[in-house]
């Protein structure tokens, strides 16, 4: 049974940004050498060998590996894979900060997830916060050259697939622990992870190993804390707080790039923030739960 408990998540949640932007600057500066493909595999694999001894010398962990919920473990690993691979092109094309906002676009595509999983339509309020969510993008995204770029669709598409993994996460921590729930994820994405490489795979250096090997530490660590503030407090609350993630990755831009974001950038990252906080709440209300379970 899932506990609510909001302080927990916001720290949770904060320590998930955080995460999530290094995890961002790391593969920024691992994808000048090293293919996609690779990244993506090594983040999964690194994290597993990190991992898999945390959970098995939990008590009775080993014993609470079975699950009657393995479909759903299986659409959570696809989807989140594939907003991976989305995810990590764009921070390769994009700056770091347009890149994470773009991925952290989810919510404002949760009422397609839901509609196409439930059914359920949705009220005015709901097409309100996707509007003024995706006004945000736009002004990220200047129109006259970014709006059809094709790496700015793909971080978009990791937006739709984070929707498909976040509705999925969350319907899971009903019944599953947030350790059990991470280990299916890495487990069952190696098998997805490894066919890329089929024709992705290079010889790399010591260098290079250790850029990836961070950048499975710190995916790892960024899963983690996200399943915990999920499990902790409504999405729609953990979801505003994720979006400390924009203040990070702007730092790190600053820090490492000397990039600052320009006036109409700051009001764009306000506008999905607040267009995906309303489409939420207002979702759950809808939702009465459904979503949850």
């Amino acid at each position: 049974m899932r506990s609510d408990n909001l302080r927990l998540a916001i720290l949770y949640g904060i320590l998930a940004s955080l995460f999530y932007a290094l995890m961002g600057v790391f593969v920024k500066i691992a994808e000048q050498t090293v293919p996609n493909e690779m990244v993506v595999f090594f983040r999964q694999v690194i994290s597993l060998v990190i991992f898999a001894p945390i959970f098995y010398f939990q008590k009775s962990s080993t014993q609470k590996i079975k699950t009657q919920r393995f479909p759903l473990h299986l659409l959570r690993a696809f989807a989140s894979i594939s907003a991976s691979y989305c995810l990590f092109y764009a921070i390769e094309y994009l700056p770091l900060v347009d890149a994470l906002t773009l991925s952290y676009s989810r919510p404002l595509f949760l009422p397609l997830v839901a509609y196409v999983w439930m059914g359920k339509k949705w009220r005015k309020n709901v097409w309100f916060g996707l509007l003024v969510g995706f006004l945000g993008i736009v002004l990220i995204l200047k129109p006259s050259h970014k709006v059809f770029d094709i790496a700015a669709l793909v971080g978009l598409a990791a937006g739709l697939f984070g929707a498909i993994a976040f509705a999925s996460i969350r319907r899971l921590t009903k019944s599953e622990s947030a350790n059990k729930i991470f280990l299916y994820y890495l487990l069952l994405s190696l098998p997805i992870t490894a066919v890329p490489l089929v024709g992705g795979w290079k010889a790399f250096t010591l260098r290079e190993f250790f850029l990836l090997a961070l950048v499975g530490l710190v995916g790892m660590l960024y899963q983690m804390m996200m399943t915990r503030a999920y499990r902790h407090a409504k999405a729609y609350k953990v979801s505003s707080v994720l979006y400390a993630t924009v203040i990070f990755a702007a730092a790190f831009d600053w820090f490492i790039e000397g990039k600052f974001l320009d006036i109409v950038s700051i009001i764009g990252v306000a506008l999905i923030i607040l267009g995906s906080v309303a489409t939420l709440k207002t979702t759950a209300k809808d939702t009465n739960g459904h979503l949850s379970k």
